[in-house]
C-alpha cells in the first residue's frame, strides 16, 4: 500500500519523536540511577572504615565471628538499608547480616573492593551482590589488619535489598505521575512540532495551487504569470511536481504558439494559393470566353493558339492543385509507406531518364557516379522517385544551358550511404538557406521562366524525407551551384 505525502510525514515524524522520547527518557534513568549510586557511595564512603577502626571486635583481629554476626544485626537494625559482610583475603564470605537463604553466592570479587580503598577509579564503583548471581550494587569497604596481617575486609553494601525495595515502591508512584505530565508535555509538543512542520511542507503546495489558479484566471499564458522557480533535479516530491507543472506550462504555451503560428501560415498560405488558382483559372476563363463570344471573327490559326494557351492554364491549375492535395495529405499523417529494398543507382537511371528532354533542350550535362553501384537502400520507392524528381526538377530550372548536374553516391558506413544532387546553377545566399524548405518561400534570385510555379515542390520533398525517415541538407554559393545531400539506409548485403 502506497501511503501519502502527508501520511508518510506524521508516520515518519510520530517514529521519530517515539525514538527521541524513549533515548531521551533511558538515558535520564540512567544518568539518574549513576548520579544517586555516586552521591550515596560517596556519602558512606568512609562507614567501613570507621567501623572497623571503631569497633573492639574488628580491631582485634576477628576471632569471633558469632559476635560479630551479633553486631552486624545490631547495626543493621539502627540503619536497615545496609548489608554487612565480612570476607576473608579470598574473597571467602565469613559472616553476614543476611538470612542465609537469601545468599545465592558464598564468595565475592576483590578487585572492587582494592579500587575503592585504594583510590583507584571513579566513583561509583560496583561490588558482587551475595544475594544475587550477577547484580552489582554500590558498597563502602575498609580491610581489617591483626597488627601487620590482613584478616580480610569488611563489606558493606550501602543500597541494600530493604532499600531498593522501598525506593522501588515509591518510584512507581512517583513515575505514574510523571509518565502523565511526560505525555501531556509530549503531545503538546508533538501537536507544536506537527503544526510547525506541516506548515514547512505544504507551503510548496499552497505555492503551486496560487500558480494553477493564476494561470487559469489569465487563460493559461505564462507570459501574464510570474510563477515560481522550483528545484530541478530535486528528491522532493513537491519540487519534482512543480517542476512537472512548469514544464507542461511551457509545453502548453509553446503549443498554442505554434498552433497560432501554422494558423496564421495557413491563412497566409490559403491566400497565396487563392491568387495562384486566380490566375490561371481567369486566364483559361478569358480564352475560352473569347472563343465563345467571338466565335466567328476568330480565324483558324487564332483559335488554335487560344486553345492552345487554355489548355496550359489548365494544366497548370490542374498541376498546383495536385501539389496542394499532395501537401494536404502529407501533413494529415495518415500517409502509407511501401518499404523494400533496391538499387539506388537503378532508381537514379529511371529518374534521369525522364528529364533528358528537358536537359537536351537547355545542353545541361547530367552524370551519376560512379556510373555503376550496387548500393542497396531500404526504403519506399515511389515517395523516393518523387523527391528525386522535384530536386532534379529543381536543379534542371536553376541551371543555365551548358551547366552540369552530378549525382553522387557516397558510402558513409555500412548503414547509411549519402546521395548528393549538385548543380552549377544560381545558388541561394547564405541567408536564405534555413528557409527554402518551407511553403511557398521563393529565393530572391529564383530563376524566372515561361513556366510558373508554386513554390511547393521543395515543402513536399521535406515531408516526404520526414516520412521516409530521411534527413536532408542543402549547402549553396551563390553563382556557383547548390548541393542537396540526402541520407539513406542501406541493406547490408
Amino acid at each position: 500500500m502506497k501511503l501519502s505525502l502527508y501520511h508518510r510525514l506524521s508516520l515518519s515524524l510520530l517514529v521519530v519523536f517515539i525514538a527521541i522520547i524513549s533515548v531521551f527518557y533511558i538515558w535520564a534513568q540512567q544518568l539518574e540511577q549513576k548520579t544517586r549510586y555516586e552521591s550515596e557511595q560517596n556519602l558512606h564512603l568512609s562507614l567501613a572504615a570507621n567501623l572497623a577502626r571503631d569497633n573492639p571486635l574488628l580491631q582485634q583481629g576477628v576471632y569471633d565471628h558469632q559476635a560479630l554476626k551479633n553486631l552486624f544485626h545490631t547495626l543493621m537494625v539502627m540503619g536497615p538499608a545496609f548489608e554487612f559482610y565480612f570476607v576473608d583475603p579470598k574473597g571467602e564470605i565469613i559472616t553476614h547480616s543476611i538470612t542465609p537463604t537469601l545468599i545465592k553466592r558464598t564468595k565475592i570479587d576483590l578487585l572492587p573492593l582494592i579500587q575503592l580503598t585504594q583510590n583507584q577509579a571513579a566513583l561509583p564503583i560496583y561490588g558482587d551482590d551475595p544475594q544475587h548471581l550477577s547484580r552489582k550494587k554500590i558498597f563502602s569497604a575498609a580491610p581489617v589488619f591483626n597488627g601487620n596481617s590482613l584478616q580480610g575486609y569488611l563489606y558493606v553494601i550501602v543500597t541494600g535489598e530493604r532499600y531498593e525495595s522501598a525506593f522501588k515502591r515509591l518510584q512507581s508512584s512517583r513515575q505514574a505521575e510523571l509518565s502523565i505530565l511526560a505525555m501531556f508535555g509530549a503531545m503538546l509538543f508533538f501537536f507544536v512540532v506537527m503544526l510547525g512542520i506541516f506548515a514547512y511542507f505544504t507551503r510548496p503546495l499552497r505555492r503551486l495551487s496560487r500558480d494553477i489558479k493564476a494561470l487559469r484566471a489569465v487563460g493559461f499564458d505564462q507570459s501574464k504569470v510570474n510563477l515560481a522557480k522550483w528545484m530541478p533535479n530535486s528528491r522532493n516530491e513537491v519540487h519534482q511536481l512543480g517542476e512537472a507543472f512548469e514544464q507542461m506550462v511551457k509545453q502548453i504555451n509553446q503549443q498554442f504558439g505554434m498552433l497560432q503560428k501554422n494558423d496564421d501560415h495557413r491563412r497566409e498560405l490559403l491566400a497565396d494559393i487563392s491568387h495562384d488558382l486566380r490566375t490561371p483559372l481567369s486566364s483559361l476563363q478569358g480564352y475560352i470566353e473569347t472563343l465563345e463570344l467571338k466565335s466567328d471573327q476568330v480565324t483558324k490559326e487564332q483559335r488554335q493558339k487560344y486553345i492552345e494557351i487554355a489548355l496550359k492554364n489548365a494544366q497548370q491549375l490542374k498541376g498546383l492543385i495536385d501539389q496542394i492535395f499532395e501537401l494536404a495529405h502529407l501533413e494529415s499523417g495518415q500517409v502509407s509507406l511501401n518499404l523494400e529494398a533496391f538499387n539506388l543507382a537503378e532508381l537514379l537511371y529511371d529518374v534521369v531518364a525522364k528529364f533528358s528532354l528537358q536537359t537536351s533542350a537547355k545542353n545541361i550535362e547530367i552524370n551519376i557516379v560512379p556510373e555503376c553501384s550496387y548500393t542497396q537502400v531500404h526504403s519506399d520507392i515511389g515517395k523516393l522517385e518523387r523527391v528525386l524528381s522535384n530536386l532534379l526538377e529543381n536543379a534542371i530550372r536553376h541551371t543555365a544551358e551548358l551547366g552540369k548536374i552530378t549525382l553522387s553516391i557516397t558510402e558513409v558506413d555500412k548503414n547509411y550511404c549519402q546521395l548528393n544532387i549538385t548543380d552549377t546553377g544560381t545558388g541561394i545566399k547564405e541567408d536564405e538557406l534555413p528557409y527554402i524548405f518551407d511553403t511557398r518561400y521563393r529565393a530572391s534570385n529564383a530563376v524566372q521562366d515561361k513556366e510558373k510555379h508554386t513554390g511547393l515542390g521543395l515543402a513536399i520533398t521535406k515531408k516526404l524525407l520526414e516520412l521516409l525517415k530521411s534527413d536532408i541538407k542543402v549547402t549553396s554559393k551563390l553563382g556557383e551551384g547548390t548541393t542537396f545531400s540526402i541520407n539513406l539506409g542501406k541493406v547490408s548485403l
